[in-house]
């Protein structure tokens, strides 16, 4: 039975690798929003920003979307900085799978409040660097206004950071709310 589901899910990967990509028609990237998820120990909020380029494939129904995200958060006993590189894979009509590289910069409350700039910066003194795997899930809507070379498109998704060969707290899983901001319409 563990075989067919796992065959079952690589054959919905490679029969819609030319799936319909209605909701991305822009090229060029920019996204901001708000997070709000767990982890093992707490929960955990903030804000992100992510940066990304879709590659057109030949096929105008499909697109290959490789992206950067950094993801501040505040829980009550740590303050973190997610950074991650994914590569997506869309399905249907702006749903979405990706999968990549997470690196964390992680820092205790206490310390953090000695020292807020350094600690934001990636290169407080205590700050401790994790590395892992990034998964993510999601649906990027239709852009407003339509048929121009800038779009607006409202985007929500689940995004999970497995840091590997580590006992702190694993996984964080977070809720993404926000907008992206396309630029440089595809050439369909």
């Amino acid at each position: 039975m563990k075989n067919r589901i796992i065959v079952l899910v690589l054959s919905v990967f490679a029969l819609n690798v030319n799936a319909q990509n209605y909701n991305n028609k822009h090229r060029m990237y920019l996204e901001i929003g708000y997070c709000a998820g767990i982890d093992q120990s707490s929960v955990a909020g903030g804000v992100y920003g992510a940066a990304g380029a879709f590659f057109w494939t030949g096929n105008k129904q499909s697109a290959i979307d490789f992206r950067v995200k950094e993801v501040y958060i505040h829980s009550p006993e740590r303050e973190a900085g997610a950074i991650t590189l994914t590569y997506r894979l869309f399905l249907t009509r702006g749903f979405y799978l990706g999968a990549g590289f997470a690196h964390n910069h992680e820092i205790a409350m206490n310390n953090y409040m000695e020292d807020p700039v350094g600690s934001s910066m990636g290169n407080g003194q205590f700050i401790v660097h994790r590395t892992g795997l990034a998964f993510e899930a999601g649906y990027d809507f239709k852009p407003f206004p339509r048929n121009k070379s800038f779009g607006i498109y409202p985007v929500t998704g689940l995004s999970c950071s497995y840091m590997v060969l580590d006992k702190e707290p694993n996984p964080l899983v977070m809720l993404n709310l926000g907008f992206r901001f396309g630029f440089k319409k595809m050439p369909y």
